[in-house]
């Protein structure tokens, strides 16, 4: 039995005119550009986005010109927690703004000449340098109980920070994500 084969169809474009494979390119191509910034969007929104550190409110621990990656999708599913360092919603100029948790809400701080207290506890904090934890006691902060949606923010480099000492508890929706410090 001798059977002959015969394509069964023909490749799409073939034996279409030019304008319509150059109007099916141009429709494929904005719709692959299409999608890319839809994903750009959710990625940059709701899971990771680059961040360069403009100042020196956080140094030594972070300095001025590094850059980092903020990690937005933690807070989707957990509290930010003391001693992460977070960007946020800067409540004086809007901007953003690199601090690190020192209160969570319903917590009580204090800053004395000796240092920040959480709770009547003296705040460890391994992380400044001696110059800096002095410089704590520079602004003292009389007692103030956070609320249930506030947290406690501070720059590492205490004298040179503009933090919850000046503009006081950032509300939770003001924390927009989680620097990673490898």
């Amino acid at each position: 039995m001798n059977a002959s084969l015969a394509p069964a169809t023909t490749p799409p474009l073939e034996g279409r005119p030019a304008f319509s494979r150059g109007k099916l390119q141009t429709q494929i191509l904005i719709c692959g550009a299409l999608w890319a910034v839809i994903f750009y969007l959710l990625i940059s929104h709701f899971v990771l986005m680059g961040v360069e550190i403009k100042g020196t409110s956080m140094s030594p621990t972070l300095l001025d010109g590094d850059r980092y990656i903020l990690f937005r999708c933690p807070y989707i599913w957990r509290a930010p927690r003391a001693g992460e360092i977070v960007v946020i919603r800067d409540p004086q100029d809007l901007g953003l703004s690199i601090k690190r948790v020192i209160g969570l809400p319903n917590d009580l701080i204090e800053i004395r000449k000796d240092g920040v207290y959480v709770n009547n506890l003296k705040l460890r904090e391994p992380y400044l340098t001696s110059f800096a934890a002095y410089a704590s006691g520079w602004r003292p902060v009389k007692p103030i109980h956070l609320g249930p949606q506030d947290y406690f923010v501070l720059g590492d480099n205490r004298n040179r920070s503009a933090d919850s000492r000046i503009y006081g508890p950032v509300p939770r929706k003001a924390i927009l994500g989680l620097i990673s410090k490898s």
